[in-house]
């Protein structure tokens, strides 16, 4: 009995041999793949949803309302030497101004800082400072804030503050690092703190908005007060005829005016005003045709009515 022998032949002009043949291998590939989709499936959908912060876990005080100051000289034997009555200073000061962001217990766990990129930072780790561990070099980093990382600065809080802070921290940094005596000499010629340092004033954010509101409710009063007496004085004042052939927005003109004082000088001071920035002043090209009579004339006019 003849047995078959197998032709590569016969296999080109047979399909389904070939598919027979390659059928197990694409299946391999296919599960191979649903297998490595489904093991990356985690980080695929990594950081796609924002993630949903507890409110509770975070309080965020206002700032309280503080004339600027000169504040009490710092003893600058605090940077290197501490005490109990020092760190217990600084726990309330820390929670208030830097839980949010580094958690309360320094983890840089804070709610706050969930979204930051770099994280805040963990103090009791000694990796990745980026201003040092000294405490003159965390003063520096409390005094004007890391902008790159989304860090404020707190030069609004006292000295003695910032120490009280920085001493609460090194309590939980491995092996923190001392200050040399030069150290603390160039921070103190830096921040005059031994003489006493300029601590400027603070207003709630809440009061602050409030304030703006009526100082632009006040503007604004003023704006279409020195508006109606333009219209008002249609037809009887060549100085309004000027100043309404020159603008191309009226009410834009006038806060333009109002929102700089440099223009009531003189006539000169006026002119470089009303001429910068045409197409979003209020006012149009026409005022380089003016005659400088012209020009004295709608200086008086605008000096009378939107002052």
């Amino acid at each position: 009995m003849a047995k078959n022998k197998f032709s590569f032949s016969d296999l080109l002009n047979d399909p389904i041999k070939i598919m027979a043949l390659i059928y197990p291998y694409f299946l391999v590939v296919v599960i191979g793949m649903g297998f490595l989709y489904i093991g990356n499936s985690g980080s695929l959908v990594q950081n796609k949803i924002a993630p949903v912060l507890d409110d509770s876990t975070m309080v965020v005080n206002d700032l309280s309302i503080e004339d600027a100051k000169v504040a009490a000289a710092v003893d600058l034997k605090s940077f290197s030497e501490s005490s109990p009555a020092l760190v217990e200073q600084g726990k309330p000061l820390f929670q208030n101004a830097c839980a949010s962001c580094h958690g309360i217990e320094g983890m840089g766990d804070g709610a706050a800082g969930v979204a930051l990129d770099p994280k805040p930072r963990n103090f009791h780790l000694a990796e990745g400072w980026k201003n040092g561990r000294k405490a003159t070099e965390i003063y520096n980093t409390l005094q004007k804030g890391i902008l790159a990382s989304g860090m404020p600065g707190f030069d609004y809080l006292a000295p003695s503050d910032k120490i009280a802070i920085i001493q609460f921290i090194k309590t939980w940094m491995p092996n923190p690092p001392q200050d040399t005596p030069e150290d603390i000499a160039n921070l103190d010629k830096m921040y005059t703190l031994s003489a006493g340092t300029n601590i400027p004033g603070t207003v709630p954010v809440a009061s602050a908005e409030k304030l703006m509101q009526t100082e632009y409710l006040v503007k604004t009063q003023k704006i279409n007060l020195a508006l109606s007496k333009l219209n008002s004085e249609k037809g009887q004042s060549s100085g309004v005829e000027i100043f309404f052939s020159v603008t191309s927005d009226q009410q834009k003109a006038l806060t333009t005016l109002m929102n700089s004082a440099s223009w009531q000088v003189g006539e000169k001071e006026f002119l470089a005003v009303v001429t910068d920035n045409l197409s979003t002043n209020g006012f149009s090209g026409k005022v380089f045709s003016l005659s400088s009579s012209e020009i004295s004339e709608l200086f008086s006019l605008l000096k009378r009515v939107a002052v």
